[in-house]
């Protein structure tokens, strides 16, 4: 049990590490990465430089997490949805929801559209954590996908991983690169647009057995994913985990 006067700093602490991600995800949507300095963050969170720094070491770190708090909630879309519908655990399902979800936030629609007015060097970071995190859809979904028949013949797990990814890739960047197009049609219809062409190209038949073995698996795939965004955010919440090195 932990103690209260240790509960209540952590939860002071949190707190403000959860203003500085606040203002660091406004300031970053408003001038881009490049642009924005932790000076700026802690300016526009009303506290000192170094109190940043309590909680993370480098300014990439900084917008690492605000990225992977927006993707906490992305990915709590994802289980909620294959919870209450094993049907949407299927490929063209859970891409449309991808859209859905990163589009609605502003933050993940940089990262899906790789806008580089936003994400400037953080999109090229050595250590490529940012490209690890937008793969929510893996090698490890797409095999049980095909393990229970649910894509057509013919593909292959690279297949797949190439051609759904090129698919989706286009929607997500369209609105960037093609302004004049698609300028009549809402958010809800496109994502309809890309399952459709997903479904029609990628997937089979499901069959009720096929849907009750991918759920609970599909969800326990999700809820990694989940505890590993809570377990960077949280060494934010911990400044000392920083100086030791330790892990949550």
């Amino acid at each position: 049990m932990i103690a209260p006067a240790r509960a209540q700093t952590f939860e002071a602490r949190k707190l403000r590490a959860e203003r500085i991600l606040d203002s660091a995800a406004e300031l970053l949507c408003r001038w881009g990465y490049n642009r924005v300095t932790i000076e700026d963050v802690a300016a526009h969170t009303q506290i000192g430089k170094g109190t940043v720094y309590l909680h993370w070491k480098t300014r990439e770190d900084l917008f690492y997490a605000v990225i992977l708090r927006d993707s906490l909630g992305m990915i709590g879309d994802f289980i909620a949805a294959v919870r209450g519908d094993p049907r949407e655990a299927l490929l063209h399902r859970m891409i449309r929801l991808k859209y859905l979800s990163a589009m609605r936030r502003p933050i993940l629609r940089a990262v899906v559209s790789a806008d580089m007015k936003v994400l400037g060097r953080l999109a090229s970071a050595s250590d490529s954590n940012l490209a690890r995190m937008q793969d929510l859809i893996s090698d490890e979904y797409y095999r049980l996908l095909f393990e229970n028949d649910l894509i057509r013949p013919g593909f292959s797990v690279e297949d797949l991983t190439y051609g759904a990814g090129v698919v989706a890739i286009g929607f997500f960047a369209a609105d960037s690169f093609l302004t004049s197009l698609g300028t009549d049609l809402d958010l809800e219809r496109k994502a309809d647009l890309l399952e459709a062409a997903i479904e029609r190209t990628f997937s089979a038949p499901a069959s009720l057995e096929a849907l009750q073995a991918v759920q609970p698996p599909v969800i326990a795939m999700l809820e990694r994913g989940r505890e590993i965004c809570r377990a960077y955010l949280q060494r934010a919440y911990e400044p000392h985990l920083h100086r030791t090195g330790d892990t949550p």
